[in-house]
């Protein structure tokens, strides 16, 4: 059956709607590399082993094989934790558990294979190494368990840029007391407008001023990378620092979280022309949800969060008139002249 005249009209209708208001997105890298060489118990290298990196949270997979120099490399690998297993013909199965890796990180990890029959395997759990040797770039990692635990007024994540080295905020003390512009910082001495912002590898500057114009809330940040000097040519477009935000992802196992933070006048002072301590009430809700949708394939994650914000604000000091001249009596006064107005 041909498809009638209308639903071809709707078909390329929606083509060209979608073709004439997609705009050109410019991303970076967010995932790490995991790189090495394998070799036999007496040095010689090891082509043709196959190298398998598995998520431990959603069971997502990576292969690589060794090329003929006996190295092999995992590009674009998502931050999580992850076991790696090298196998070859002739030689023990070894896994390798408990390798973490961060946003835009490389690791390095070699591996030396036994002689052995395939069914054996030998597993390591053990930490990558500390110093990265690929490459020249210096940042910091703020990982979710910081973001959770440490103090975090107005819960705005990128106030954490103050504990990086090189980082002083432009705005003065508003960034440690909560400011709405806590992104606006200079790093090593540079312009605050000289940073460049991403979530998950998108763009996420305003483009007049170069400050963050998505802000994700802290229970929905996997972890941030803050690059403050000899970052890569991908990272490059300013010359202040890059600030790379990964938010979390769906696993294997359904999690989430329900949160409401509640901030009264109880605690403040009252202002010395205030009468009375002015009305403020903030309350900060929200959650996160996410899970599987096809076990070790496909997931979701979702975040929300409201702020609701009701201040009173004093006013200026006004001079109300006293009993006599509300009586028309203004001789005790600054008054100087006649009233010749009746309506007066």
């Amino acid at each position: 059956m041909r498809p009638s005249r209308s639903a071809c009209t709707l078909a390329c209708f929606c083509f060209l709607l979608v073709f004439f208001t997609a705009t050109a997105v410019f991303g970076q890298s967010t995932g790490g590399r995991i790189l090495g060489s394998v070799i036999d118990p007496t040095g010689a290298i090891l082509p043709g082993v196959n190298v398998t990196a598995t998520n431990e949270a959603s069971g997502v997979t990576r292969t690589s094989v060794t090329d003929a120099g006996g190295s092999y490399v995992l590009p674009e690998v998502p931050v999580g934790d992850y076991s790696l297993a090298f196998d070859a013909q002739g030689f023990k199965k070894n896994i390798r558990r408990g390798v973490t890796l961060q946003v835009n990180q490389v690791i390095t990890l070699n591996m030396t294979m036994q002689l052995g029959e395939a069914k054996e395997v030998v597993e390591v759990t053990s930490e990558a190494p500390l110093v990265d040797t690929t490459n020249t770039q210096l940042g910091a990692v703020i990982n979710d368990r910081s973001i959770a635990q440490l103090p975090l007024n107005s819960r705005n994540t990128y106030q954490f840029l103050s504990l990086q080295p090189g980082v002083q905020s432009t705005v003065g003390a508003d960034l440690y007391a909560g400011s709405d512009n806590a992104g606006s910082v200079s790093v090593n001495g540079g312009r605050g407008r000289a940073n460049n912002f991403s979530v998950n590898g998108g763009d996420a500057n305003d483009l007049f001023t170069n400050s963050p114009t998505v802000q994700p809330s802290p229970d929905s940040v996997e972890e941030f990378r803050v690059l403050t000097n000899a970052f890569d040519a991908e990272s490059g477009r300013n010359s202040g620092s890059v600030i790379n935000v990964v938010t979390k992802s769906g696993g294997n196992q359904f999690h989430g979280n329900v949160y409401e933070f509640f901030r009264n006048k109880v605690l403040n002072s009252k202002g010395y022309f205030e009468p009375a301590k002015a009305k403020y009430n903030q309350n900060q809700f929200g959650g996160t949800f996410g899970g599987p949708i096809r076990k070790d394939h496909t997931f979701f994650f979702g975040s929300y969060e409201g702020n609701r914000v009701r201040q009173g604000k004093a006013g200026d000091v006004v001079t109300v008139p006293t009993d006599a001249e509300r009586t028309g009596d203004f001789s005790a006064g600054n008054f100087i002249g006649n009233i010749s107005d009746d309506f007066v």
